[in-house]
């Protein structure tokens, strides 16, 4: 194919699944050797692979480029050929290029350069030969300055007359193809060979690094208030280097204020912070952010009873089995111990076990919360599973009491629980008390008297509510107590005494009794980074479906739920990311419940698709909520701010500027946020109804700037219930029709006479029992309920079972009319019978008897009146 047809294509997206495909096939057929390269490097075209999709399609192209001259295009530019270019690049390795690109021509080439490396067509079809992300962005600059060392007249005009877009893509490829594959072979090799011998049921092979160490590992097992993290923290501080995994920022955090204040100097690493201390070896982190690569002394791992967590489980799993140190310290619940200990043996290292006992004592309160929430004391706690919940709480409390209340829940930054624990903590203020959601159960050292359940249950899925897992009951209510405060012993109760036994029940089960069966797994990118690339025309979305339904998995593993990555995968499956990129999007702390939080998400994605720098507009009011619904729409833009901070993180600072202005902004929202909790109370002091005060429109409108985003997202959830409401209707009217026509087939009819009704030997009369053959011959039965018409149902073509259970009741039934006509006589003689006496009838294929009082020794009970007292 020449380059004038190339052009011609309708598009780069066109031609990327046949580029792609290549990779399903292996290295090996779809790049030359090192010695083939070598050889086309001396002179002579690359060769082309016959049963490779990309070489059938790039070969001629390339060999085009290695040709004398190029083919003059018919509809743009003519660039040289590339060995022309490459010669010209070796001659002027050590001298100045020979055409110096300045002012706005530099500008130019950059703008072109940038557009290329950007372009998600170019790296899916870099990733068809084996070049992963990681090299790619090794491999550009390169490019880059190998087309700057061989600038000419020639192929700066060629550039110049090239647009930025497809275009210029279309025609700078096979430069960058070619270049890659004689510049980085060996690394190509290298990629090709790790993820053609990667095995999801040996996941621990992912971890070279951590597999050439001879780990010791210890599991610190006890429940909370048993000092199991401070002794693995001890260790890690005795270290010369550690690193410390948290499962909340809040955590690591306070981690790194407590190094740091004892001259331990310690970094911090999150999602969206990076706080670097020149000189420190030790670093407190969030478990999903430990590096696999830097080897330190000890590292701790925190909450391991989470590596089953249906969400999160995976980044334990990785943690455990990846993080190279010479000795891992893993703290938690003991219900993970046999799960970790048959990973330890797969892994070939030893596991030591340390157990803890629970420093204070915690006892069960039988008769619940005596007097309601107008009878707290100093140092409760109120565990309530809605924020709704935990304001009306608050508001109750502090209009009915004394006390003031401080709120801890997710949606809170941390910066803000943390001030609400050290508000809760102090003991020369009136806050005494504190209303708080799941959040408690970890992530703040609180001085806690006594946990109070609102309720045992919580909302889960829209008005559906479950029970409260075991786990996360012990978890919370093990909070009460601590020995280094004034609340020696601790106390557990529940609003309601009715729930007190589930509470007691959870708090009585043995830890070791919950075992965690299985560890959550997901895959690295760069095994799903190639599973793409052999499935080149599928969405993204279907991509993960597919990774998680063909990967072979050991049977102590389990893939993750990850709905929030699958539904940012379909809202920004049509903006032409690359595979990195939308792996990098769609991984990115975006709630899908939350359509504020998807509206910014796809307002940022899309910025990024179009090579738009991608800055943060919100508009912050220098006002101080007075509210919950102003709270609430605070608390959203906070969670913006940290969903760019940590995307710009993943992203050049090109592409996501100014990040210490949005830093300060995030820290003005949090001191905001400080300040309207405060206001609330005082409010609530003065009898206002917080929760009823609508939001003034400067908050309102803090997140105007994602309003199209956020209109097209809610008209696709109203398409989207609408569209679940209609199937959901379909499904009852076949379920109802369904259950109607089993009863019909399961109830046993019989076409009785009158006279059979009151037949001792059986059921009907021959006529009747023609009746129903013929109705069921031909698809039809007759049925009536007590108080409903008769209707009339056509029974679809059944199974070949029921086929067979209907011709035995056929059967059954000629038997059953020989019978009857032997027994006439009988018959006559019961119906001159006194009232009073018992009539047995038989009803066929249930078998039943069925004891019916005949009234006057009359006949008028017919098939209907049999059936209702069937029924």
């Amino acid at each position: 194919m020449s380059l004038a047809a190339l052009r011609r294509a309708s598009g780069l997206r066109q031609l990327q699944p046949l580029l792609l495909r290549a990779a399903a096939s292996g290295l090996a057929q779809c790049m030359p050797s090192p010695c083939a390269i070598g050889g086309s490097v001396g002179g002579g075209g690359l060769p082309a692979a016959a049963s490779s999709h990309l070489w059938r399609y790039d070969s001629p192209l390339l060999r085009h480029l290695n040709t004398a001259a190029a083919e003059p295009a018919a509809d743009g530019p003519a660039l040289p050929p590339y060995e022309q270019v490459k010669q010209r690049a070796a001659a002027a390795a050590d001298l100045q290029p020979l055409l110096e690109l300045r002012g706005a021509e530099r500008t130019q080439f950059d703008a072109l350069m940038r557009n290329f490396q950007h372009s998600g067509a170019v790296k899916d079809q870099a990733l068809a030969l084996y070049v992963n992300s990681k090299l790619y962005r090794q491999a550009i600059p390169e490019f880059k300055t190998f087309l700057v060392s061989a600038m000419d007249r020639e192929l700066w005009r060629g550039l110049r007359q090239l647009q930025a877009g497809e275009s210029s893509q279309q025609a700078l490829f096979p430069y960058f193809a070619q270049f890659v594959l004689e510049r980085y072979t060996p690394e190509i090799k290298a990629y090709r060979d790790m993820v053609n011998t990667v095995d999801l049921r040996n996941p621990h092979q992912w971890f070279p690094v951590a597999r050439a160490i001879q780990r010791r590992i210890i599991y610190h097992a006890g429940p909370t208030n048993s000092g199991k993290t401070y002794n693995a923290l001890q260790a890690m501080r005795a270290a010369k280097s550690g690193v410390y995994c948290g499962p909340l920022r809040l955590l690591a955090m306070e981690v790194y204020d407590t190094c740091n204040a004892e001259g331990l100097y310690c970094n911090l690493i999150t999602g969206q912070e990076r706080r670097e201390v020149p000189g420190a070896e030790h670093t407190a982190c969030t478990v999903e952010m430990v590096g696999m690569q830097k080897r330190v002394d000890v590292a701790v791992i925190d909450e391991i009873q989470m590596i089953g967590d249906e969400g999160r489980g995976w980044a334990w799993t990785r943690a455990l089995m990846g993080v190279p140190a010479n000795e891992v310290h893993i703290c938690g619940d003991s219900s993970a111990v046999p799960l970790v200990r048959k990973i330890c043996e797969e892994m070939g290292e030893q596991l030591e076990v340390n157990s803890y006992d629970r420093f204070t004592s915690l006892e069960v309160e039988s008769s619940g919360l005596v007097g309601g929430y107008s009878a707290v004391q100093p140092g409760d706690c109120i565990v309530a599973f809605s924020r709704r919940d935990i304001y009306a709480i608050k508001q109750l409390i502090e209009q009915e009491t004394s006390h003031r209340a401080c709120v801890v829940y997710g949606a809170l930054p941390p910066e803000t629980r943390r001030q609400q624990a050290r508000l809760f903590n102090e003991q020369d203020n009136a806050y005494r008390v504190m209303v708080a959601s799941d959040a408690v159960g970890m992530g703040l050292n609180l001085n806690i008297r006594r946990v109070i359940f609102h309720s045992v249950t919580k909302h889960e899925g829209g008005n559906k509510r479950v029970p409260v897992s075991i786990s996360m009951l012990k978890q919370i209510a093990g909070r009460a107590g601590r020995r280094s405060s004034q609340w020696s012993e601790g106390l557990a109760t529940c609003l309601n005494a009715g729930d007190v036994p589930r509470l007691q029940e959870a708090i009585d089960v043995p830890l070791d009794q919950l075992a965690t069966p299985t560890a959550g797994l997901f895959p690295e990118f760069e095994h799903f980074e190639v599973f793409a690339g052999q499935r080149p025309d599928d969405a993204y979305s279907s991509l993960l479906e597919a990774f998680e339904r063909e990967a072979m998995l050991d049977s102590s593993y389990f893939f993750c739920k990850q709905d929030s990555v699958v539904a940012a995968a379909q809202l920004l499956g049509e903006l032409g990311l690359s595979i990195k990129d939308m792996f990098s999007f769609c991984m990115a702390p975006a709630s899908a419940s939350d359509l504020r939080i998807g509206a910014a998400l796809l307002n940022f994605a899309t910025k990024y698709s179009k090579g738009l720098p991608v800055t943060l507009d919100i508009s912050v009011p220098n006002r101080v909520p007075s509210s919950t619904d102003e709270l609430r729409h605070m608390e959203a833009a906070h969670q913006v701010s940290m969903l760019w901070l940590w995307l710009s993180y993943r992203f050049d600072a090109e592409a996501f500027p100014n990040r210490d202005k949005v830093e300060a902004q995030a820290e003005f929202i949090c001191d905001l946020l400080d300040k309207g909790l405060k206001r609330l109370t005082r409010l609530s002091k003065n009898g206002v109804d917080i929760a009823e005060k609508a939001a003034r429109p400067e908050h309102q409108n803090v997140m105007s700037c994602f309003s199209e985003e956020l209109a097209l997202l809610e008209e696709r959830r109203q398409q989207q219930r609408t569209d679940e409401r209609r199937q959901q209707t379909h499904e009852q009217r076949q379920q109802r029709a369904e259950e109607r026509r089993q009863k019909v087939l399961d109830s046993g009819i019989v076409f009785a006479s009158s006279a059979a009704t009151t037949a001792a030997a059986g059921g009907a009369s021959p006529a009747s029992i023609s009746k129903a053959e013929a109705a069921e011959e031909a698809g039809q039965a007759e049925w009536r309920r007590p108080g409903h018409k008769a209707r009339s149902l056509t029974r679809k073509k059944e199974p070949t079972l029921q086929h067979e259970q209907q011709c035995e009741a056929r059967q059954q039934r000629r038997k059953m009319l020989k019978k009857l006509q032997q027994n006439r006589q009988t018959e006559r003689q019961l119906e001159e019978r006194p009232k009073g006496r018992q009539a047995v009838v038989v009803v066929p294929k249930h078998e039943a008897v069925l004891q019916q009082q005949v009234s006057g020794g009359s006949s008028t009970s017919g098939w209907g009146r049999l059936l209702s007292a069937f029924q």
